[in-house]
């Protein structure tokens, strides 16, 4: 019996090589700052920063209405919407 022979991901190399380093400033992009204090912080602190305190407010209002307590996790479901909340955040106000 013969077996089937996969191609070698060998192929593959040279036009992956060449996408990812023929894309126009890819290379030459800053990390994106916010100037706050006389510095400069990354934004994604800052997002994450906003995704967590949103998270309690979120978390503030679920106890009010007792959705909270139906919760099975509790600290995935919180620490998805803080990580879900700062990408949303990051990308609705830098755009990245």
């Amino acid at each position: 019996m013969r077996s089937a022979r996969l191609p070698t991901c060998g192929m593959w190399i040279s036009p992956c090589l060449v996408a990812a380093t023929s894309t126009p400033g890819a290379a030459f992009a800053l990390a994106p700052s916010v100037p706050m204090f006389g510095s400069y912080f990354p934004s994604w602190l800052l997002c994450l920063f906003a995704g967590i305190v949103l998270t309690i407010i979120v978390r503030v209002v679920f106890i009010v209405i007792g959705l909270d307590d139906i919760l099975r996790w509790r600290v995935p479901a919180y620490m998805s919407m803080a990580l879900g909340l700062t990408f949303f955040l990051s990308l609705a106000i830098f755009g990245r």
